[in-house]
């Protein structure tokens, strides 16, 4: 009776190739561009923390190139997917923006990699175009939601517009400012019944 065949050892790159997704290397990556900016994404830097060899990285991605533009093709993604959240559901305009603080605030401040991040692609879109188009989208259409908060309350587009992008800069900002903090839970609630107050208050004054 024969032996049964011991089954052929896979190759490491075909390991690699099952185990590893895409997101696998952007999450990666994520990490890389959050410590130290997109000069800090390297391809082998990304292999050696993954534990696989470059031959891994080439099976998802052409090039550093495509690293990149995957990588704030999926920033911008999630960023325009995101706005579900803290959409206008139609409520109490008090009441929502009040709840779209503290989704923007209280939230963000707990998350310091994702700010890191934001920051580092806002600092690439300064020398890279690619990435100034992409933050100039999100950015329109974060500001284009506020508007539509803003929209039940007043009917002249200048302040509604004005008022928007006042509480978008606030919001980023304060996120720069606030997040990875600890121990200030009551001045972030603060802040954000600072900004309620201040918003609504322009409002009334129209």
């Amino acid at each position: 009776m024969n032996e049964a065949q011991t089954p052929k050892r896979r190759g490491r790159n075909a390991v690699e190739k099952t185990q590893l997704t895409r997101d696998d290397w952007l999450d990666a990556a994520a990490g890389e561009v959050a410590a130290g900016g997109f000069s800090q994404l390297r391809v082998m830097t990304l292999a050696k923390k993954l534990g696989v060899t470059r031959g891994s990285f080439y099976w998802h991605f052409r090039d550093h190139e495509d690293l990149v533009v995957s990588f704030l093709d999926r920033w911008r993604d999630r960023r325009l997917h995101e706005l579900q959240y803290w959409e206008p559901k139609g409520g109490d305009v008090e009441t929502e923006l009040r709840q779209i603080l503290e989704l923007l605030l209280t939230d963000a401040s707990r998350n310091i990699r994702r700010l890191q991040v934001e920051l580092a692609v806002r600092d690439y879109a300064r020398r890279n175009d690619y990435a100034a188009e992409l933050v100039t989208e999100v950015d329109a259409a974060r500001i284009r939601q506020n508007c539509t908060l803003f929209e039940r309350l007043s009917r002249d587009p200048q302040r509604i517009e004005d008022l928007s992008l006042l509480l978008y800069v606030s919001t980023i900002g304060s996120q720069v400012v606030l997040t990875g903090r600890k121990g200030e839970e009551d001045t972030i609630r603060r802040i954000e019944d600072l900004m309620a107050r201040i918003v609504l208050g322009e409002v009334a004054a129209e």
